[in-house]
């Protein structure tokens, strides 16, 4: 029995809080990579990794639950994921039975060792060692929505036996197979025939894999959204309208993080002499809510909407057209900045298409690999991952291509009544995002 809480959110669906083990996957066609590792743990249900998530989930449900007809479950954990596509995101929210439930995600993918049920105690431990680990994680607590990611990449899957798997086409081909066997009473004759039909259908079909690369690559380019230097012009101006003071709280610093619709935003305000919590709470700007980190820190939080478009695969750069071209106008601004960080591309690992072919035991699915030749309007896609750091106002002349994500903007104020210079400022500001190249 496994620890969790599952709550009923209508007659036929239930959330699953806790209790799933979450396992990095690595490789192509993740989604039966998940049902074989769930299988092999003996798990009755699992939430299968695929271009969304590399993490599998695996859980094994009350059998009272698990086999009532018509229910469908869905992990939390799972859905919280979804909807935090970006950044490393922390939630707690505490239980019916006293209990505190959280789980983390970096960029989408759950982290291990979380989705638990722990005491409050035991839950600040942990959240203290994200922390340690991942240093721009943000925390969210309470309830959040989830019926609109009630959907196949949330949703706990039983795992198949394996009569179970084959297909019920499969299941009358073999039979029809084994009768002609029986009838012809020779096993060698059943082969020779056998290898004939496979010989015929072979010549039959082709499979072309420009084609499936080209819908693969094009499914692909319909979930990336990218920012560009428009979003980095509407990102600069959210942070730009963050209050220096409020009621006598003093800002401190301010993060904004991408979410699914625009950008998650909090700024920090340090208490001075007479402030309170009330104070801070009737000042602050509207579409702002508050919270509080002890009696000396106020945290401001605001959300920014945004209309990010879809990646067009045609425009993206080439490596070498964006090492001459674009990082030569990113050297000319170099001064403005202390620090600028470039990694070197990374192939977007995107899964092989599948197609239906026709064989001898009937219909099935098979991988088709990426062509070695012929690659023209196929190029794989690839990121280069950036940090930028310096004045928060060098941010207006940064060059950026389209194909950029943007994934976090932080400032911090320091260094109050310092003389400013090209690559120093009492607003120190930090960028982190990926550009797409092939």
């Amino acid at each position: 029995m496994i620890d969790a809480i599952i709550l009923d959110a209508s007659k036929e669906t239930s959330i699953v809080f806790g209790g799933v083990t979450w396992k990095p996957l690595i490789g192509s066609n993740l989604a039966a990579q998940s049902e074989k590792l769930a299988a092999s743990t003996k798990a009755t249900h699992y939430v299968a990794a695929g271009a969304h998530s590399a993490a599998v989930g695996t859980t094994k449900l009350p059998s009272d639950k698990a086999k009532e007809k018509g229910r469908v479950f869905y992990s939390a954990a799972a859905i919280f994921a979804q909807a935090h596509q970006s950044g490393v995101i922390i939630t707690t929210q505490e239980m019916p039975d006293g209990r505190v439930w959280i789980v983390a995600a970096h960029d989408g993918v759950i982290l291990r060792d979380t989705d638990v049920l722990l005491s409050e105690d035991e839950s600040l431990a942990l959240i203290e060692e994200i922390n340690e680990r991942h240093r721009n994680a943000v925390l969210i607590k309470g309830e959040f929505e989830t019926f609109q990611y009630l959907n196949s990449r949330t949703q706990l899957i039983a795992v198949r036996s394996g009569l179970q798997k084959i297909p019920t086409p499969l299941k009358i081909v073999v039979g029809v197979l084994f009768g002609l066997m029986v009838l012809d009473t020779s096993w060698d004759q059943f082969k020779k025939y056998q290898k004939k039909q496979a010989l015929a259908l072979e010549s039959q079909q082709f499979i072309d894999p420009q084609a499936e690369w080209t819908n693969a690559l094009n499914q692909w380019a319909s979930s990336v959204q990218i920012d560009g230097r428009k979003g980095l012009i509407q990102l600069f101006s959210a942070v730009g309208e963050t209050p220096m003071k409020i009621d006598g709280w003093n800002l401190s610093e301010a993060t904004c993080v991408t979410v699914l619709k625009g950008w998650e935003c909090s700024a920090r305000y340090d208490a001075a002499v007479r402030t309170n919590n009330l104070g801070f709470q009737a000042n602050m700007p509207k579409g702002w809510t508050a919270k509080w980190d002890g009696l000396t820190n106020a945290i401001g939080q605001w959300t920014v909407i945004t209309d990010r478009k879809n990646i067009d695969r045609a425009l993206i750069q080439t490596v070498p057209d964006f090492s001459l071209r674009y990082i030569s106008r990113l050297q000319g601004v170099f001064p403005a900045f202390s620090r600028i960080e470039l990694t070197a591309p990374i192939v977007v690992q995107i899964p092989e298409p599948q197609v239906h072919i026709r064989g001898p035991q009937g219909a099935e699915m098979v991988n088709v690999p990426y062509p070695a030749e012929n690659t023209t309007g196929i190029e794989l896609p690839s990121i280069q991952t950036f940090k930028m750091a310096g004045p928060l106002r060098s941010l207006v002349v940064l060059p950026l291509i389209d194909e950029t994500v943007l994934k976090q903007l932080r400032f911090v104020v320091e260094g109050r009544g310092s003389e400013p210079t090209l690559r120093n400022s009492m607003f120190t500001a930090e960028l982190v995002g990926e550009f797409y190249v092939r």
